[in-house]
């Protein structure tokens, strides 16, 4: 059993921001209007805070949860998520991120909680990506759940991690 604490401060900071990165870089993969990228920001934290049960058996995963959890009942700002989408190279400073973290806990966690981390971010990228339409025309018409740039940075963020890659949805 890994928890965050077994890891330095440095490393845990890696592995906290991989979270953040991985929504980062399907938003940023496919920029829309500023509504949108809001909602992005949103359905990544959902998530993460609504997962702590299904991963339980993760100490890893609870750990930082709950790590996620506390500074949330602190009232601890935390960056702005639009700011951060919208900056120049957002994408592949994401994407660089995420390829840091995975030698990371190869080496320091178990295979299964390494394992459930990985799908753990690939998951909110995918609740990222299904968080609004996207393409839309004139006045919000027409457009898709998830369109090719955000399929693609799903994919990569998941050979990045070395994990199966998710079907379309």
């Amino acid at each position: 059993m890994t928890v965050l604490a077994d890891y330095t401060a440095e490393e845990q900071e890696l592995i906290r921001h991989a979270v953040a990165s991985a929504a980062i870089a399907v938003s940023a993969a496919s920029p829309g209007r500023k509504e949108e990228t809001v909602s992005e920001g949103y359905a990544a934290a959902d998530l993460v805070l609504k997962s702590q049960p299904r991963f339980v058996s993760n100490t890893l995963v609870a750990s930082l949860i709950v790590q996620v959890e506390a500074e949330v009942q602190a009232g601890r700002a935390f960056p702005d998520y639009v700011e951060r989408v919208s900056s120049p190279g957002a994408f592949d400073e994401a994407m660089i991120l995420l390829g840091r973290v995975n030698p990371l806990l190869e080496a320091k966690s178990t295979p299964e909680e390494a394992a459930g981390y990985k799908r753990w971010l690939v998951e909110i990228a995918q609740a990222v990506a299904e968080a609004g339409k996207e393409d839309q025309g004139f006045l919000g018409r027409g457009g898709v759940q998830v369109n090719d740039a955000e399929r693609s940075a799903i994919e990569g963020i998941a050979r990045t991690l070395g994990v199966e890659v998710p079907k379309a949805p």
